[in-house]
């Protein structure tokens, strides 16, 4: 059995950047570490043409100072932000989107749905869950039920709509 000195999913890049640049954006919570060969999931690569992926791995040092610098650009350049999280990483995105209001929130399988969520709501940001409260094993973000979630939410006119039921 190899020995690591750190976790095998903290090993790549903290923030991996793709798509259009200067387009919408959708910041991706990613508890599990994909895109760790600076690309993101293979079945995100078609949203790539109208929107720029910002793939945060949670399990990377430095992503959250990575996410907050890049949102930081996003809001000064005036680009519209979208934030999808996947399962434990919906806790953490919540707290994100507490301090950078994004349009939109999707939570894929989180597990339980922060209770703070229901402010951002009352602020104004659209809020959508995939999946229901404690299911046992959460789809990763590459999964296809998870593409399909997204790509319906920035649709052709790159906006976010509903999808599942909104506010559990």
């Amino acid at each position: 059995m190899a020995e690591f000195e750190t976790h095998p999913r903290e090993v790549g890049p903290s923030l991996v950047t793709a798509g259009l640049a200067g387009g919408p954006a959708i910041m991706v919570f990613d508890p599990d570490g994909l895109a760790k060969h600076d690309d993101v999931p293979a079945s995100w690569h078609h949203l790539l043409w109208r929107h720029q992926v910002l793939w945060c791995r949670l399990p990377a040092m430095d992503s959250l100072a990575e996410a907050t610098q890049k949102t930081h650009e996003l809001a000064a350049a005036r680009l519209p932000l979208d934030v999808v999280a996947g399962g434990t990483g919906a806790a953490v995105a919540v707290d994100f989107c507490q301090a950078h209001r994004p349009r939109s929130l999707l939570l894929v399988d989180p597990g339980t749905v922060p209770e703070s969520v229901s402010r951002l709501h009352d602020d104004g940001v659209r809020i959508s869950v995939l999946g229901t409260e404690g299911e046992p094993e959460p789809r990763t973000l590459g999964h296809p039920d998870v593409v399909v979630a997204v790509t319906d939410l920035v649709g052709e006119s790159g906006e976010f709509g509903g999808v599942g039921g909104g506010l559990p």
